[in-house]
């Protein structure tokens, strides 16, 4: 077998068998996750989306949080922007892709429009999952340095097959839609540079493209017989080193999704562990920030690079710097959804605080990723004291996860954000964590 036909394998024998509870149990906590995110997104940008809508026509799938309908790709589209627009939806460190954004929105739209179960959407999930943190594991870190954004090109595979897997394609067939994804894929990581506002357009157009790469090969084309290590093939275009052996069933055969993580901060994750870390020394130690004369931080080198800025012209750009998001945790005690509006921009506090924010690379916390994202935190006081916290990893790893109450909470304050009322958000918190009906019948009540 050829590499891509090991890695259909997988997928498909993932795919074939009975998924366990508990792992239907944590997929129910990604989709409620990537629901609030959505409902919070939509509110975030509710004018330009509806103004991107009103460009077209249809009513198959349902846009969260707008209170209409769009064609299937274009509220799959809105949907995955939506999701990432707060930065506040999962991931998985080994393979850096923002996962809920890419993949449920494809198949919940999907699932609505084909009148399919929460069981068949989970399924789905889960197997999109499965592909998308495999193939970014295998890529990954070779792929992020030569500026590819993951969760756009690997979104897009992961999306693609979820979809697949909703609609049980055969074997030829997953072998095909990975085929249309991969020569789909596409997100580069300028997009989160200074006044850009697409970096949730990458994980947009991902669910898009994964719908349409799926439905391509339903349609009946096919792809060629290694799209992975053929000679022009996704892996020689995608990054100069790969590990093979992560695509296999032999390497890992359990359920991949359990592996992500969620956010308690609505911020890049690489600015979690500086912030939970800056929060222990500071409560700890009851530091006064009035008395900070500066903060050293010291972690891996991806969370250094692009995210030790202290000039901050957008939103985009302060969910991305470590510094800003420091100072408005220990001055505003959170890093919320309502965080990074025009006034804390423009606060002075804030930012002489992010200015005090110095960060660099620890070489030896650099060796430890991906095993761990540990960063450690001085605060300098000014009389002189020290006080030094570390974290080796952030709320919400699968080593230190939210609890289901955490999630509740977290929902609950998305869906006020997006004006919700609490007994609408409490029912859509019951019903994704036991309905089994229809997936039409839960986005009734999330429109």
């Amino acid at each position: 077998m050829n590499l891509t036909d090991t890695f259909i394998h997988t997928l498909y024998t993932l795919k074939s068998q009975p998924i366990p509870p508990e792992v239907k149990e944590e997929t129910r906590k990604c989709i409620l996750d990537e629901v609030g995110a959505m409902l919070a997104g939509a509110k975030l940008l509710e004018n330009q989306l509806s103004s991107y809508l009103n460009l077209f026509s249809g009513d198959e799938a349902t846009v969260l949080g707008l209170g209409r309908k769009a064609s299937l790709q274009n509220a799959a589209l809105v949907n995955g922007v939506s999701g990432h627009a707060h930065d506040f939806d999962d991931g998985h460190r080994f393979s850096t892709v923002h996962l809920g954004s890419a993949i449920i929105p494809a198949v919940l739209a999907v699932a609505e429009k084909e009148n399919l179960t929460m069981d068949d959407a989970i399924r789905g999930i889960v197997i999109g999952y499965e592909a998308a943190i495999r193939m970014g594991n295998c890529i990954q870190p070779s792929h992020r340095s030569r500026g590819f954004h993951a969760s756009g090109t690997v979104g897009t595979i992961g999306a693609a097959i979820g979809v697949a897997a909703l609609l049980d394609f055969n074997k030829e067939q997953f072998r095909s839609t990975l085929a249309a994804a991969c020569t789909s894929a596409g997100g580069i990581l300028e997009m989160q540079e200074n006044v850009s506002t697409l970096k949730p357009f990458n994980i947009g157009r991902a669910t898009n493209a994964g719908i349409t790469a799926a439905f391509i090969v339903r349609a009946g084309f096919q792809g060629p017989l290694d799209t992975l290590e053929g000679k022009f093939g996704f892996l020689h275009s995608a990054c100069e080193t790969y590990k093979p052996e992560v695509l296999s069933l032999e390497y890992d055969s359990n359920y991949n999704i359990c592996g992500s993580y969620h956010k308690p901060f609505s911020s890049c994750r690489h600015t979690h562990g500086a912030i939970y870390a800056a929060l222990k020394a500071v409560n700890d130690n009851g530091v006064d920030w009035h008395d900070i004369e500066k903060i050293s931080v010291e972690m891996y080198g991806q969370g250094v690079k692009g995210h030790d800025h202290t000039q901050i012209p957008s939103g985009v750009a302060g969910r991305m710097s470590s510094p800003f998001c420091i100072a408005l945790a220990l001055i505003t005690g959170k890093v919320g959804i309502s965080s990074f509006s025009e006034k804390s921009l423009n606060d002075p506090d804030i930012l002489a605080l992010t200015k005090k924010v110095s960060v660099q690379e620890d070489p030896e916390m650099t060796s430890w990723v991906p095993k761990k994202r540990a960063a450690r935190v001085t605060v300098t006081m000014k009389n002189g004291d020290a006080f030094t916290a570390q974290a080796d990893y952030a709320l919400g790893e699968p080593e230190l996860p939210m609890t289901t109450e955490d999630f509740r909470a977290k929902v609950t304050e998305l869906g006020m954000y997006a004006g919700r009322s609490e007994q609408n958000i409490q029912s859509i918190i019951d019903m994704v964590l036991t309905f089994d009906g229809n997936v039409a019948e839960l986005m009734k009540i999330l429109i």
